[in-house]
């Protein structure tokens, strides 16, 4: 769904057309992607009386740039697609570094409550990182899936010579495999880059900076003292093997967070669980949520 935002377009997905008077989850996906993890996550229980709307982005997805520089202009720009929607009081999930708007945007509007996944605060951002992000996405892409994929789900593959079906992978021959990143030599573990490329098409951008901006944004984010105290209506979930953004208990973010109801942390799940567990990511997020939101 495209809308207009100060004369500028922006990409909403939603399944069906947004009713104001139903309750809104908002997804806000984490850098260098868009939209099309909200089809990793199952919301089909909730999808009839709900709406369920992920946010592309300027410069992510089907948003046009140019893109955000900073997390405070990426919460701006959702203040303002809510307002557009006209949506008011919604619940709030952020991955990795949408976990920061997500926390910056609570912080900013009433909301009924904020779910942070992978997200951790202050959240550092190494050099080799962003080396590896700066126009090359099929090297941060690698980057991303080595460090950040502790489990990698079981995925039926149809033939050594092409991916799952819908992968986007067309051929493979003498050790290469092409992918819309190119050919690459994947002799060492074909089926390895094969049931990871449903994660990978993700990060495949119209934009090949992008990724390098959003980790430069994510890096300096601070929010001041007072606003950390008056945190409440907020969950955090992390992966128990997340490399990326890993749980931190003297996190400043923490420090007025009942750790044993709102610290949630998967066990044996990197960075990307509504790609490595998504069923045990539903579950807990439908555990999270107030059971009455999901009749």
């Amino acid at each position: 769904m495209q809308i207009e935002i100060e004369g500028h377009k922006a990409y909403i997905h939603t399944e069906k057309d947004i009713d104001i008077n139903l309750e809104s989850i908002i997804l806000i996906p984490g850098a260098g992607m868009d939209h099309r993890i909200a089809k990793m996550f199952d919301f089909n229980s909730v999808s009839k009386n709900h709406n369920l709307i992920s946010i592309d982005l300027p410069g992510h997805g089907f948003t046009p740039g140019p893109a955000l520089t900073s997390i405070e202009d990426h919460t701006d720009f959702c203040i303002k697609v809510l307002s557009k929607l006209g949506i008011t009081n919604p619940i709030i999930a952020g991955h990795s570094m949408g976990g920061l708007i997500a926390l910056n945007l609570s912080l900013e509007i009433d909301v009924k409550q904020t779910i942070l996944i992978n997200t951790s605060y202050p959240l550092a951002v190494g050099e080799m990182l962003l080396d590896h992000a700066k126009g090359n996405l099929d090297q941060a892409s690698e980057f991303f899936t080595k460090y950040g994929v502790f489990n990698i789900p079981d995925t039926e593959i149809k033939s050594k010579g092409f991916g799952v079906m819908g992968s986007g992978f067309y051929g493979r021959s003498k050790g290469t495999i092409k992918s819309p990143y190119g050919t690459k030599n994947i002799e060492s573990d074909p089926e390895r880059e094969i049931k990871l490329y449903p994660l990978k098409k993700i990060f495949n951008q119209t934009y090949k900076e992008i990724l390098s901006i959003d980790l430069k944004a994510c890096a300096p984010f601070r929010i001041n003292e007072s606003a950390i105290n008056n945190l409440s209506k907020i969950h955090f979930v992390y992966g128990g093997k997340d490399k990326l953004a890993r749980f931190d208990p003297d996190s400043t973010v923490l420090k007025n967070i009942d750790k044993d109801t709102k610290v949630h942390i998967m066990p044996d799940t990197g960075h990307f669980p509504f790609f490595e567990r998504p069923d045990d990511l539903n579950k807990l997020i439908q555990k999270i949520i107030p059971l009455y939101f999901w009749t």
